[in-house]
């Protein structure tokens, strides 16, 4: 492994880079009293890992490990410092030890153990054959694998709910960042203002560690202007679904069946199973794409004569949205058109029911 030290004393630096010598650890050790310059090196040529003093003048060790992990998010950052106060800070950007000074040689040798297994371990990752994973939104939030093309559910233990909540509200504006002050407001709006900072940080965190045990390596990013999941191309299936609703071509006898293909893959309304109440538009909004696409399939099909697969599609947009009028106007029609008097009878009743 190549390693960086950074420390503005000169004799720290020289001390820690003796001590992870004895080790035997590293092939390279480079130190440094200029963060800046560290910064320029690591994105010259990439390290493994960063040992990293948080008090340091214009760039203290938070704001380097940050603009570091934008250089490369495999890099492995161990964090040193003479005082304790940063360690919530400092395993919010998923550090992977924090070490007090002065060092000693056993809580060192600790770090380094860490260290290497987590280095090994996104190694063998690395080499091992591409797998597929992916994310579902419809209904709840999910996580999955394909294995000999059949799909595998991950099992995910969340630590509290609202980092599921945060997981997912993040998730929603992937690859963009959410500011700190946003995601306060949003969550804690109600919370001591003294503890707002370290229920986010702490939040953070636990969903940091969730993400370290899925075997795919989507991520959470810090900089200046606040937090961003990065999904390194990870699919989610309410944005394939309506990217592909978005390139279908018109409905007709060739084409009926990507149309039907596509609406069966709506399996229920976006994190439908959440009381979120952030995530409504956006489940509004995708709710009435899917349904017209359910009622231009049940037109093409009454135009074709093909009642009962029409009665199908009403029937599957039932399950999912039972309260629609306008799927129900439907279905009285095509119970009248098959004879299904018994149907035509009970859909009108409910009709009659939500219409009040």
């Amino acid at each position: 492994m190549k390693a960086f030290v950074v420390d503005d004393e000169a004799l720290a630096c020289k001390q820690l880079q003796l001590m992870l010598q004895n080790t035997g650890a590293f092939d390279e050790i480079q130190t440094f009293q200029d963060p800046e310059q560290a910064l320029s090196e690591a994105a010259k040529d990439p390290i493994d890992a960063a040992f990293l003093d948080i008090e340091m003048p214009e760039i203290n060790g938070i704001e380097l490990a940050e603009a570091l992990q934008r250089t490369s998010d495999s890099i492995h950052i161990v964090f040193t410092t003479a005082y304790n106060e940063y360690a919530v800070k400092a395993f919010e950007l998923n550090a992977v030890d924090y070490l007090l000074k002065p060092i000693m040689k056993g809580r060192l040798d600790e770090a380094v153990r860490r260290l290497l297994k987590d280095w090994e371990t996104k190694r063998v990752e690395q080499q091992q054959e591409p797998r597929q994973f992916g994310i579902e939104c419809f209904g709840s939030l999910k996580f999955y694998q394909i294995i000999n093309e059949r799909k595998a559910y991950l099992p995910v233990k969340w630590r509290t709910n609202k980092a599921r909540e945060v997981y997912a509200y993040l998730l929603s504006a992937h690859d963009h960042y959410v500011s700190k002050d946003m995601l306060m407001e949003r969550f804690w709006s109600n919370s001591d203002p003294e503890k707002v900072s370290t229920q986010l940080y702490t939040t953070i965190y636990q969903i940091r560690k969730m993400m370290e045990q899925m075997p795919f390596h989507h991520h959470i990013v810090k900089n200046d202007l606040g937090y961003s999941i990065n999904l390194e191309e990870t699919p989610i299936d309410c944005e394939e679904w309506e990217q592909e609703l978005r390139h279908l071509p018109e409905i007709n006898p060739t084409t009926y069946q990507r149309h039907l293909q596509n609406l069966m893959n709506y399996q229920g309304h976006y994190l439908g199973e959440y009381d979120y109440p952030w995530a409504e538009l956006e489940r509004i909004r995708l709710a009435q794409l899917w349904l017209n696409q359910g009622y231009a399939l049940i037109r093409f099909l009454m135009g074709e004569q093909r009642y009962v697969e029409a009665i199908d599609i009403c029937h599957r947009i039932e399950r999912i949205e039972p309260e629609d009028d306008r799927n129900m106007k439907y279905l009285l029609q095509l119970y009248n058109k098959t004879g299904n008097v018994s149907g035509a009878i009970r859909v009108y009743a409910k009709y009659r029911q939500y219409s009040r």
